[in-house]
């Protein structure tokens, strides 16, 4: 984690680059106010509650710890892996924590962020309590906890496939609409809400940021919790097994 931060510190103008790249919900909910300024608020959604949502799905999308997959597809094309597979750690760990030391530097940065601009910021506003800031933490690491190991278990596809990535981009395409990412699902159609209570996209942004705006009561931070932890057990367990039978393929090859 350590050499993963200095390494991101070194490279500040790319790091620069990825915090705008990041920022797209942000430009969704500029979509969301417009709508609001014209039409009226939409299902009881004011502008405070869009400027609350999307800053904290702001803090989430850059929490995402699903970059992991590109790190694992380029290792298993260009033979890196077996480079990783010489260390004494696992290469999974490898992966975590150099993606660890660069999500710390956006939460130096973002989280005090969006505390500032709570207090500056007219609408944009979080109910607190000890309980319910207990509860959006564990729901963030579970979000990343998620997403990571939701990555790392469709990135050992690279054993059997060289699609990895259109693979993967497919799952997270249609899951973007399911995860709260192009709109709160509060606002979604019915069917649609209804899926995404039992798919896993949810957990990554939606659950955490309603639970941080007080959108859900006591039964149903539970159940989101339940799902969540769920998910990430069912692809911890993809991920073992996939990890076991991949490595037997495994052939380093250039290109």
């Amino acid at each position: 984690m350590r050499s993963a931060t200095l390494v991101a510190l070194t490279y500040r103008t790319r790091m620069a680059l990825w915090v705008l790249a990041g920022s797209f919900p942000l430009l969704t909910m500029a979509v969301w106010l417009t709508v609001v300024a014209e039409g009226g608020p939409p299902a009881g959604w004011s502008t405070g509650d869009f400027l609350s949502y999307y800053a904290a799905a702001l803090v989430l999308w850059n929490l995402s710890g699903q970059h992991v997959i590109w790190e694992w597809d380029s290792d298993l094309r260009s033979g890196d892996l077996s480079v990783r597979l010489l260390r004494p750690v696992h290469p999974f760990h490898q992966y975590v924590t150099s993606d660890l030391g660069y999500r710390l530097l956006f939460l130096v940065a973002l989280v005090p962020a969006l505390a500032l601009a709570a207090l500056l910021v007219p609408g944009l506003d979080y109910p607190t309590s000890p309980v319910r800031l207990v509860a959006v933490a564990a729901a963030g690491i579970l979000a990343y906890a998620l997403g990571l190991m939701m990555a790392s278990a469709f990135a050992l596809l690279g054993f059997w496939s060289t699609q990895v990535r259109n693979v993967w981009m497919l799952w997270w395409g249609l899951g973007s609409f399911a995860s709260g990412w192009v709109a709160p699902l509060p606002l979604m159609p019915d069917w649609l809400r209804t899926a995404a209570l039992v798919l896993p996209f949810r957990s990554t942004m939606g659950f955490p940021a309603e639970l941080a705006t007080g959108r859900l009561d006591a039964t149903q931070a539970g159940y989101g919790f339940a799902v969540g932890l769920g998910w990430l057990l069912a692809f911890a367990l993809l991920y073992r097994v996939g990890w076991r039978r991949g490595i037997r393929r495994y052939q380093a090859v250039a290109g």
